[in-house]
Parts: structure tokens; sequence; C-alpha cells
């Protein structure tokens, strides 16, 4: 309806505005065909887009630019193939042609830089909603895998492990003291599991109640020593909740790369060193070299 409304002006503005001229303006004595007929095509363009800038009033900020830039700029162009019938006065030409298609192309390019500050904006949002966890604000299992596969196939690759964590009796937790308990342990250990790394690692939630980490430039040593650090401080992390004390302990399965491989198969090991663990008792570190896998 509204936008019904807003073509019903503009055609009614068209037939006045022409209307106008006839009745004030002798008509050429020599008409440009060619001149006109380009004339009104442009003119036929810019009001196509007038009567489509609808579609963008969901964003006031730019729809109002965009708006009144393409109208002044649709009203030089018609007043300019007018020109090509009726013999205007100069002072039209200057106020309705020159000095409109300014303001319309200063409107215009405002509009669109604006409107091109927003979606980068915006898309700088959404990707970082894609890459952190709500959570626990740690990157998310796919930004995790994007990283991994970026990292298998470059040419000049270093040795590198990978800590897939578990927390011991989860489910339980969550039966116990409810699921916003659960979320607490969840974001305690996710802070704690930042603090026992480096900078240059990566940390993202994989799901549910397991962590995993990506350890750069790491060996079997490094990533036994920070598993078990990872391990200490989680058996050391207790959780208040409703006067209450969560004990915290995690299983970790480690695995190291050495050979070419997969970002799933390596993932698939680190899984099954995470089973081990459980299996020799939880609050257990299991750590197993990559080509020892293969």
């Amino acid at each position: 309806m509204i936008r019904s409304t807003a073509t019903s002006s503009l055609y009614f503005f068209v037939i006045a505005y022409t209307a106008l001229q006839m009745w004030l303006f002798p008509i050429t004595y020599q008409i440009d065909l060619y001149s006109l007929f380009f004339g009104v095509l442009i003119t036929a363009t810019l009001l196509f887009s007038l009567i489509n800038m609808q579609k963008v009033k969901y964003n006031p900020h730019v729809y109002k630019y965009l708006m009144n830039g393409f109208f002044f700029l649709f009203l030089a162009m018609l007043t300019d193939t007018l020109d090509e019938v009726f013999i205007q006065p100069w002072l039209l030409g200057v106020l309705f042609e020159d000095i409109g298609q300014l303001i319309g192309f200063i409107l215009v390019i405002y509009g669109i830089s604006k409107w091109i500050a927003q979606n980068n904006a915006n898309t700088t949002k959404l990707k970082k909603i894609s890459e952190t966890d709500e959570l626990t604000q740690l990157s998310t299992r796919t930004h995790f895998n994007y990283q991994l596969t970026n990292l298998l196939v470059s040419p000049h690759i270093e040795t590198f492990s990978i800590l897939l964590i578990n927390i011991d009796n989860f489910k339980l937790t969550n039966e116990r003291y409810s699921q916003a308990a659960g979320d607490i342990v969840l974001k305690r250990l996710a802070n704690k599991l930042i603090d026992c790394v480096r900078k240059t690692d990566t940390v993202a939630r994989w799901g549910g109640e397991e962590f995993i980490i990506l350890l750069n430039n790491s060996n079997d040593d490094i990533a036994k020593q920070v598993a078990e650090t990872i391990r200490t401080n989680a058996e050391l992390l207790c959780v208040e909740f409703d006067q209450d004390i969560i004990n915290v302990t995690v299983s970790i399965g480690a695995v190291t790369y050495k050979d070419e491989l997969k970002s799933s198969e390596l993932i698939n090991s680190a899984e099954q060193c995470l089973s081990t663990a459980k299996q020799q008792g939880k609050n257990q570190v299991y750590v197993r070299v990559e080509a020892e896998i293969v």
C-alpha cells in the first residue's frame, strides 16, 4: 500500500511537472530526437530506481539519503529531457539541472558510503558470532576446523598437538545442580583453559562439555605438560553454586601431528586418546604420537 501510494505520487509529479512546463514555456522549433530518446531512457531508469527505493526503507539512515539523492537526480534529468522539447529559462536549468544533479550525487554517494559502512560492520558482527561460542566466548567448532584445515594445507607446516578435553560426570552435575550450574562450570573451565595455554594457541568449545585446543609448535612433551597442567588446574577448580561446591575433573586425549593427515583423521585420533583416558578411570591424560596411530 505504501509503495503504491509513493508510486502514484511520483507519476502524478511527472504529469504535473510536464503539464506545468507545457503551460508556461513554448515548444522548441528543433527537437533533437537522439538526445530526447536517451534523456527519456535515463529519466525512466531513475524513476524506476525511485519506485524500488522502498525496499531500502528498513534502513532509515540510508533510505533518506538515497531517496532524496535519487529524487534530485530524477528531477534534474526530467528537467533536462523536457528542455529538449520546451524553451526553458536559463535560471530553471541552473537550479533544477546543475544544482539538482550536484545535490543528488552528493546525497547518493553519501548514502551508499553509509550503507557500505553498515554492511561492513554487520559482516564483522556476523563473523564474530559465527567464530565465537556464545556461552564460553571461546572459538566455535566451525572456526577451529577452519584453522586446523588451513594449518594442514600450509606449505610450511610445523609439528603441532591437539588436546581434546571432556568434563567428567558433567551430566550428573546438570542433574544434581541444574543446567545453570553446568553453564557456570563450562564458563569457569573455559577461562582456566585460556590461562593454561599461550596466546598463539587456539581454544575452542568442541560441543557440550567438550573442549579442544590446538597447540602450535608443539611436540609430545609439550602436549603432555600442557595437558597435565590443565588437568591439575581443573581438579583445583571449585565452583560455588547455591552454597554448594562443585568439584570438577577432566579427561584429556592428546595427539601430536607428524604425518600428512586429514583434519578428520587427526580429530578421530584425539577422540580415541580421550576414550582411553576415560577407560583408565577419568581424571586422566592420555598422550599418543600420531605416527603411532597411522
